[in-house]
């Protein structure tokens, strides 16, 4: 393999999870190989500042990698552009790059998986992206490859390409006619209840977060994302310091990585697995108060709808 995509890390003040992320990148095999951007972005607020003076002194010291390419905002671009900028940035020079949030810890195989996937997959228009990540739960032994498809999107370490990239369509119109079709919001509310919070709240701010927009995006294209069978992504934002994540911090902190090193095999014409989906599905569906909080709104504007009628 000749071919490895450069990797971006936007960041602000997080400089204890910025310095464990890349420390961990840099072990990975393949990073002298790899060019890696950091976005460092502007503090909006005084208590940033600290932290992001921490990580600016950091930034000269950061070894392993083929290039170190630092791109300092000077004013404050925010989580969502800071994103979308660094994306743009670096699509420019480059057919396809490995994004990562900075509170991610890697596996030392994780450039190997993610680099492997983009080479094997670039040419199937039915997969989007390529994850290092895996939820914390295991995968069946019966289940015998590397990686399976799955209906998804998670940024905790992800490859994309350019041209599939390019192709999505981030107007707030397009997403609502998405999320209007009677397909696609029918197998949300069956399968995929953990994501309609999310998705009702683009629907209503207009403020876009990658996860839930590109979920619904791949789900109407019929398309997925390469997931690991064993994840090679640790997530440690669950402590409070995350922008979208909980402050449940064992499960994400604890969770276990496969760190051996070993020739991977991906199949070309690897198909979604049913049974594995099914098992998958009923690991992340909501527990049952979870779901009838979200079915009281519903509950309620019918039972006023009969009621007005009356």
């Amino acid at each position: 393999m000749t071919n490895y995509a450069p990797v971006i890390i936007p960041t602000l003040n997080r400089h204890v999870h910025f310095k464990r992320c890349v420390e961990s990148l840099s072990a990975c095999v393949h990073s002298d190989k790899t060019d890696l951007f950091i976005f460092l972005d502007y503090p909006l607020k005084d208590i940033h500042k600290e932290g992001y003076e921490i990580i600016k002194a950091s930034l000269p010291h950061i070894k392993g990698f083929k290039t170190i390419n630092i791109i300092e905002r000077e004013k404050n671009f925010g989580v969502v552009d800071n994103f979308f900028e660094s994306l743009k940035y670096v699509f420019k020079r480059y057919d396809r790059l490995i994004f990562t949030e900075d509170d991610n810890v890697f596996a030392p195989t994780f450039l190997d998986f993610v680099n492997k996937g983009l080479d094997i997959y670039k040419d199937r228009n039915d997969i989007f992206a390529v994850s290092g990540y895996n939820n914390p739960f295991p995968i069946p032994d019966w289940y015998k490859h590397e990686a399976y498809l799955r209906l998804g999107f998670v940024a905790w370490g992800v490859g994309l390409w350019r041209e599939k990239w390019e192709k999505v369509d981030w107007l707030l119109d397009s997403y609502n006619e998405m999320l209007s079709n009677p397909r696609n919001y029918k197998t949300i509310k069956k399968h995929y209840q953990r994501y309609l919070p999310q998705l009702l709240k683009i629907k209503n701010t207009g403020v876009f977060t990658a996860d839930g927009f590109l979920f619904l995006y791949l789900l109407h294209n019929k398309m997925y994302s390469i997931y690991p069978a064993k994840s090679r992504v640790r997530n440690t934002g669950h402590d409070g310091t995350g922008e979208h994540c909980s402050n449940d911090n064992t499960t994400y902190m604890n969770q276990p990585v496969y760190e051996k090193l070993e020739e991977l095999y991906f199949p070309l014409n690897l198909q979604p697995d049913k049974k594995l989906m099914k098992y998958v599905l009923k690991q992340i569906q909501l527990p049952l108060m979870e779901k009838i909080k979200l079915m009281i709104p519903s509950i309620i504007r019918v039972t006023l709808k009969k009621y007005l009628k009356k």
